[in-house]
């Protein structure tokens, strides 16, 4: 392989199939105000460690001295290209917090707290839909894991670009399908006729932010955002790590792959388990109001 791309990735799954089970969670969760909070309470908190772990990445990446060289250079100092490539994925993390932005997390409980006043819960009751699931904690658990590779062991440094190329090119999918569910197709009802009606900006660092802009900044069903262009970075870090490794390109697409399989696999189970406990809610909420009748 002379370079990754996008493509090839896309090749190696039915994202079709995969999207699916993004957009079903994502519309059985819509449905009611409850649920839909639950959802994103699920939902930023396993987004919510994304930071964190690029930078851990990007780290391992920096500290891994002479890993990755220039074979064209002969001086040992100056061929080390290490550097260049965590730059590449710590631009992700970067985004945060600068120029007097606030970061994502920020933005993300201004959603949350948004969707709970339109669920119309209680302090106490957001407590404690905030009591972390098992299922939830093993898949952060995954996450984390597979995100930090090893100073110095270019197998997990690979795996871990590879999982966080995934992460890019599913979270630009992701918040595409969110921005179309619940502003588009649910266009005047549910949560977005509250956000008409009642989503006010807020003040956060001196700047005034909107409750959904933590989905549209990432990225949007009409226009991409900052994840498509945290992909492409996340593909520079992975093609320069080709040039500058000696290994065969075959044992590096190996090592890319089970990387970016990794966090498939992760994402798949994340959606699957929302779904699950949506639907629960929901079948729940429906035999209640019928003993009530």
């Amino acid at each position: 392989m002379s370079q990754f791309t996008e493509s090839y990735f896309e090749g190696l799954f039915d994202f079709a199939e995969l999207e699916r089970t993004v957009s079903s969670t994502i519309r059985l969760a819509a449905k009611d105000p409850k649920s839909f909070y639950q959802f994103f309470q699920r939902y930023t908190y396993f987004n919510g460690f994304a930071s964190a772990a690029i930078a851990r990445l990007s780290s391992s990446i920096g500290l891994s001295r002479y890993l990755f060289m220039n074979s064209e250079l002969l001086v040992t100092e100056e061929a080390d290209r290490g550097m260049d490539i965590a730059a590449q994925i710590l631009t992700a993390a970067a985004d945060e917090g600068i120029d007097g932005r606030p970061v994502h997390r920020a933005l993300a409980q201004l959603t949350l707290k948004t969707i709970g006043n339109y669920a119309e819960l209680s302090d106490e009751e957001r407590n404690e839909v905030a009591k972390i699931p098992a299922w939830l904690d093993e898949i952060v658990k995954g996450v984390v894991t597979n995100y930090e590779g090893k100073p110095d062991d270019i197998a997990s440094l690979i795996r871990g670009m590879g999982f966080n190329l995934a992460s890019e090119i599913f979270g630009d999918r992701e918040y595409a399908l969110l921005d179309m569910i619940v502003r588009h197709e649910n266009k005047g009802i549910g949560f977005d006729r509250y956000l008409k009606e009642k989503g006010t900006p807020v003040m956060i660092q001196g700047h005034k932010y909107t409750p959904w802009c933590w989905v549209t900044i990432h990225s949007q069903c009409q226009s991409s955002g900052a994840e498509a262009e945290h992909c492409k970075n996340a593909l520079a870090a992975l093609n320069m790590s080709l040039r500058y490794r000696r290994e065969s390109d075959q044992q590096m697409t190996a090592w890319a792959t089970e990387g970016f399989t990794a966090f498939v696999n992760l994402q798949q189970q994340l959606f699957l388990e929302m779904h699950r406990e949506c639907l629960a809610m929901l079948q729940a909420s429906r035999h209640q109001s019928l003993l009530s009748v």
